[in-house]
Formats: structure tokens, C-alpha cells, sequence
């Protein structure tokens, strides 16, 4: 048992996601809006960017997903109306072992009204361009409500990639999983009203009027960009009541104070692309928020595994607070998945998505 609890100030800069060094500072001023511009505010509300944000640095070599990220601008003022998340592009990781038992059609689920119109699509798969995948088990029939899982990719990534990051895993059978695409390089909150959360939006009523999901078990995780767009949205006031619960991989603070929500939070304990940081800033606000004790306990529900990027023992890190009213689980880890340079701890680690399924399933 040990005591593990953070305090940070409010406002941290946020860092881009790159497999390429990062640009070099901009110096001009003026813009709504730099990359990974600064969050500022206070309370339960929602942080967005500086609206005095410098022009982003020069970007890094190209080639693939791996463009280059310029460096923050400076947050002045009382905020812009725009955070663009981690202009960076994200690494591959890897996809953990399959199997799991079936989450799907519990006795307490809520079926949406798409249950019944239809059995399981081609392949088990619907794919729009530049818009969402939706992927479906092989357990689904369209009558049975399954778990539903929004996963949301990292910057300047095609939304393939979290998704054949968690092919053939836990999640991809117990879950209907839905990977949408923002609607530009990197995920954007705009105070919960912009393109990419009217898109989300848009994906979520699709998916109950035309699809079988139980929508009591409607779950939220995502990378990088994706986890920072994940944790704005659980800080609106109220909390963003369609998500039971949320997994963000490698988030940034936007928020001092949120509803209870359970959370299974991963980051590296050096990630390079959040400054050397292993998230304790974010912890510190569901934590505070789930309002738990400093009381911890190993949460030996995650197993270790070995990097897929260079094989490597890694230990998950996972500790469980206790005394919380809703789950909170942090797990700080070092697997090395990213890269060796200026992106190390920052990519999807082995366990993640075992981790992630068993988390939600375990929920009541």
C-alpha cells in the first residue's frame, strides 16, 4: 500500500505529438489559435486556447504520419475558442492479446432503437471516408446490445491506426467499436460546438437509431490528441452524460474540477511529448473530482508485458485509489512504444487495450 497523490497548478502547456523533432518556436503573435495552445481557466469549466497564441514552429521532416509539430504559442488573454490538440503525428503501437469474456447483452442493458432493424453488417465492418469506421464483433446479431466504445486517434493519424492497434484484442471483441476521424490533422474542442463535436455527435446518434448497443454502456478513450479532446469533454459543466466512463492514453489538464466519472488513466512516467511528464497533473483532477482518499493499492488487474517496439519488460504501474466514488485507476508505465528520441512512453502501450476492456467490463 503507499500514498501517491498530486497537486499542480492549473495551467500546463501542452506539448505536440511527433515521431519527428519538434519546430522551432513561432515568434509572431496574433491567431485564435497555436497548436496545443495553452488551456487556461478555472473551476469545471472548459479550458480553450490562448487567444494570443504565437504562429507554430517549422515542422519536422516528412514523410508518412511522422510530420513534425511546431511548438505551442504562448496562451495570453482569457482565451481563445479554439484548442487545436497535438498537431504532431502519433506512433504505431502495439494490439494486445485477444479474447475476454462476452461483454455484450447483460441482463441490465438498455438497447437502443436500432436493435432489431438489422443483423451484422458485411464483414462486421462500416467504413465512411474521412469520417468513421464503425467495427463490429463476430457476437453481434443486431438484436443482442453490446458495449460501445468511441476511440479517438492521435494527431495527423488516419483513424486506421487505433484501430489495427486494437484489432484482435479484448476491445475488438467486446465491444462495437467506432474510430472516428476529426475533422482536421488533430482533434479540436471548440468549447463542444465545433466540427469535430458536432461529427462525434452526429456518430453517436447514428449509431443508436441504426445499430444494437447497449447506450448504459457507452464507453470513451482515445490517444494523444484523442485522449486531450476525451478529457475537455468529461470537463464540461455536468459532464458528458452519453460516456459511462473514460480511458484517455497520454491527455493533458484542461480543468481543476469535473463530475465523477470512472476513469482508467494511462501515460508514461517520462513522456517526452508532455514535457517529461507522467500525467500526474491530470490524475490530481479525477481524483479530486471522484473525490478519493491518498490511499492507494497495486490494481493488479493489469498484466505485464513486453514493448512491442523493442520487447522490453514493461511494468504497467497501475495503482487503484481508494475510498473514490466512482472507479479511478492510474496506470503510469515505461513502455517505450513511440520512439527512442523525442517521442519516448508517449504511444499505446502492450497492455492498453486488455487493460481498457477489462476496466469498462468490470464497471457495474
Amino acid at each position: 500500500m503507499s500514498n501517491r497523490y498530486a497537486f499542480v497548478s492549473l495551467a500546463i502547456l501542452l506539448s505536440g505529438c511527433s515521431n519527428s523533432p519538434s519546430g522551432e518556436p513561432g515568434t509572431g503573435s496574433g491567431g485564435n489559435s497555436g497548436v496545443d495552445a495553452q488551456p487556461t481557466g478555472s473551476g469545471g469549466a472548459t479550458a480553450t486556447g490562448g487567444s494570443g497564441g504565437g504562429s507554430g514552429g517549422e515542422s519536422g521532416g516528412s514523410g508518412g504520419n511522422n510530420a513534425g509539430d511546431g511548438a505551442a504559442g504562448a496562451g495570453g488573454g482569457s482565451g481563445g475558442a479554439v484548442v487545436v490538440l497535438d498537431a504532431g503525428g502519433d506512433g504505431q503501437g502495439g494490439a494486445s492479446g485477444s479474447g475476454g469474456v462476452d461483454g455484450g447483452g447483460g441482463s441490465g442493458a438498455v438497447a437502443s432503437a436500432g436493435c432489431g432493424k438489422s443483423g451484422r453488417p458485411a464483414a462486421g465492418r462500416v467504413i465512411v471516408n474521412n469520417d468513421h469506421i464503425y467495427d463490429f464483433p463476430t457476437t453481434y446479431d443486431g438484436t443482442k446490445p453490446m458495449p460501445l466504445i468511441f476511440m479517438l486517434h492521435g494527431a495527423n493519424n488516419p483513424n486506421t491506426l487505433i484501430e489495427g492497434q486494437t484489432n484482435g484484442s479484448k476491445l475488438a471483441t467486446n465491444f462495437v467499436r467506432v474510430f472516428p476521424k476529426s475533422t482536421g490533422a488533430a482533434w479540436s474542442f471548440s468549447g463542444g460546438t465545433g466540427a469535430d463535436s458536432q461529427r462525434l455527435t452526429t456518430i453517436y446518434n447514428d449509431l443508436l437509431a441504426n445499430y444494437c448497443v447497449d447506450t448504459s454502456r457507452v464507453f470513451l478513450s482515445g490517444h494523444s490528441s484523442g485522449a486531450q479532446m476525451s478529457v475537455q469533454m468529461m470537463c464540461v459543466a455536468g459532464g458528458d452524460k452519453r460516456f459511462k466512463a473514460v480511458a484517455p492514453v497520454a491527455a493533458s489538464k484542461y480543468c481543476s474540477m469535473l463530475t465523477p466519472t470512472p476513469v482508467l488513466y494511462i501515460q508514461g512516467m517520462m513522456d517526452a511529448m508532455r514535457g517529461g511528464g507522467n500525467g500526474a497533473d491530470v490524475v490530481a483532477v479525477f481524483t479530486a473530482s471522484n473525490m478519493c482518499t491518498t490511499t492507494t493499492m497495486p490494481y493488479a488487474a493489469v498484466a505485464a508485458c513486453n514493448s512491442t517496439f523493442d520487447n522490453k519488460p514493461v511494468n504497467p504501474g497501475c495503482i487503484s485509489y481508494q475510498g473514490c466514488a466512482k472507479p479511478t485507476v492510474w496506470c503510469s508505465h515505461n513502455d517505450n512504444v513511440y520512439n527512442l528520441t523525442d517521442g519516448h512512453e508517449h504511444g499505446w502501450p502492450c497492455f492498453a487495450n486488455s487493460a481498457i476492456a477489462d476496466f469498462f467490463l468490470s464497471l457495474p
